[in-house]
């Protein structure tokens, strides 16, 4: 049997210790499969079907599988978790590639959350140890577990090669009375709150009572409503906090452009002549509307409008009839490399602007360390045919009086970007993404909560521009403005706020969330490192 089964009783003649005494563990068989369940029931919280609820379920009961484990069985049971979970989420991955992108990911992604979570049973183990009281047990663990857990979300959200910041726990809050503390703490301190709140629930539904059996009926009548008292009482305390306040200076009339075209890279009917075409045409509905600018989807022109006098000739077109400046997303090349590009094009003074993106997905938009990797699958990483540069250029432009944020699909889960161009006097932000390769699958929904909280994160108006779906102005409180309906070609006019002023998310957000990393990745091991000699000396 397992060590990590045993809870051994004191010698005899000697009083058991408190402070000695580990949290009882499931038996590994029935962990793991608690864990398996609890990574599919927090897929759930997530579009769709998006029951926001079901993420403390989820990571409620992931906790209970690791309390009383040690690290390497906690890595197992968080692993199992893991798995259930990325492979579910991110299934949207094999429309055009097949299995291989999906099990590569979700298996990098289960790994780290299996370090995460020997880290989180470490923390189980170690911190009842050095503070054995009640409030050490139901206040300090519960800090230490979600600061954890909150490291191992900013580590995947930053390695390797830029990470991958999907499935954070507050990413699945975007419709939840939550929502709006993103604006205070940032996505990370979210994620640790709604940890923090979760592993109190379990430490006071699992906390040891010696006597509580023994109590008559009608005093355990009157301990239960304390109890439930007690879980509820931080969540209503969140709750209480008030939105921020954001300072409203004006507005901008913006139509954002969903061609529904073949625009994927990876699909066989892309041809980005006709996606041009598609694009120029669905623009129609925005003449005459009196518009401020004019928002294209990623990639809507392909052909380098530095360099390509027929593209050029298009938007100085589409510019002039509608009577705004127009924000396209390009594909250039300066210098031998090529970059994904974001550009302002104004009748009669052409391109005046222009974002390079900074954040390229690896495996999709190249390859690092391709001579590396190649061998592994040389098939699909050879249809991966262009590899685009790291930008360098700042993601803020100016249009017209007003300083917009750009961001280009996957851009927008790098908190450093986003909060990064508010600081630097973005009054909106717009996103700009070609999910054609998606298909009609989650991805969507996912990649659009995410806008809704990066609103209201940052106090700032959202409006992003699809191919074929999730084409939305969303308000600085998360609510939207206006919407086109998925897969069909259409043009989204809505008047939008600009907004001046930080909220602490934007001031703080990206320090606090290196912090609390640091300190979830440190605590649990000095935690442990201490308890040694009293574990062994009450054992």
């Amino acid at each position: 049997m397992s060590a990590d089964l045993l809870v051994r009783p004191a010698p005899t003649g000697r009083r058991p210790r408190r402070s000695a005494r580990p949290h009882l563990a499931l038996p590994l068989p029935v962990a793991l499969l608690v864990a398996a369940a609890a990574g599919l029931v927090y897929r759930w919280a997530f579009p769709a079907p998006n029951v926001w609820v079901l993420a403390f379920v989820g990571v409620g009961g992931v906790l209970v599988a690791l309390r009383g484990r040690g690290f390497w069985s906690g890595a197992l049971t968080g692993f199992v978790f893991g798995l259930a979970f990325w492979l579910t989420l991110i299934d949207w991955l094999t429309l055009f590639l097949g299995p291989i992108p999906l099990l590569a990911l979700g298996v990098l992604q289960a790994l780290l959350v299996a370090a995460g979570a020997g880290l989180i049973a470490l923390a189980y183990r170690a911190v009842p140890l050095l503070w054995p009281d009640r409030w050490g047990r139901l206040v300090l663990v519960p800090l230490v577990v979600a600061a954890a857990w909150t490291s191992r979300e900013v580590v995947a959200g930053t390695w390797p090669y830029g990470g991958f910041a999907w499935g954070r726990f507050s990413l699945s809050q975007s419709t939840s009375p939550f929502a709006p503390l993103a604006a205070w703490f940032g996505l990370s301190g979210l994620s640790f709150l709604l940890v923090w709140l979760t592993a109190v629930g379990v430490a006071l539904i699992t906390e040891p009572r010696r006597d509580f059996a023994a109590l008559k009926p009608d005093r355990a009548a009157s301990v239960l409503p304390r109890l439930l008292v007690a879980a509820l009482l931080p969540a209503v305390v969140l709750l209480g906090i008030p939105s921020f306040p954001i300072s409203v200076t004006g507005f901008m009339r913006i139509a954002a452009v969903q061609p529904d075209t073949h625009a994927g890279y990876f699909d066989p009917k892309n041809d980005p002549q006709q996606n041009l075409e598609a694009t120029v045409r669905a623009t129609g509905a925005a003449v005459g509307q009196g518009v401020d600018l004019v928002v294209w989807p990623e990639g809507a022109a392909m052909f380098d409008p530095f360099r390509d006098p027929g593209v050029q000739q298009q938007l100085e077109v589409v510019a002039r009839g509608v009577g705004a400046p127009l924000l396209t997303g390009a594909i250039t090349e300066r210098d031998g490399v090529d970059y994904n590009t974001s550009l302002l094009w104004v009748a009669g003074a052409g391109i005046v602007e222009w974002y390079d993106k900074v954040h390229p997905v690896p495996f999709a938009e190249y390859v690092p360390d391709r001579a590396f990797w190649t061998p592994f699958a040389p098939s699909l990483l050879a249809m991966i045919g262009r590899d685009y540069a790291i930008g360098q250029r700042s993601p803020v432009i100016d249009v017209g009086r007003a300083k917009v944020g750009v961001d280009i699909c996957f851009d927008i889960v790098d908190d450093g970007l986003i909060l990064g161009s508010v600081q630097d006097g973005a009054q909106l932000l717009v996103g700009q993404t070609n999910n054609a390769d998606f298909g009609e699958t989650d991805e969507h929904d996912q990649q659009l909560a995410i806008a809704r909280l990066r609103a209201i994160e940052t106090g700032r108006a959202m409006v992003t521009a699809s191919t074929v779906a999730s084409t939305t102005a969303i308000a600085p409180d998360g609510s939207t403005i206006a919407a086109s309906k998925p897969f069909t070609p259409q043009t989204v006019i809505a008047e939008v706020p600009l907004a001046n002023g930080i909220t602490p998310a934007v001031a703080f957000g990206v320090a606090l969330g290196a912090t609390i990393a640091l300190l979830g990745a440190l605590l649990p091991l000095i935690a442990s490192l201490l308890a040694r000699p009293l574990a062994r000396r009450g054992a």
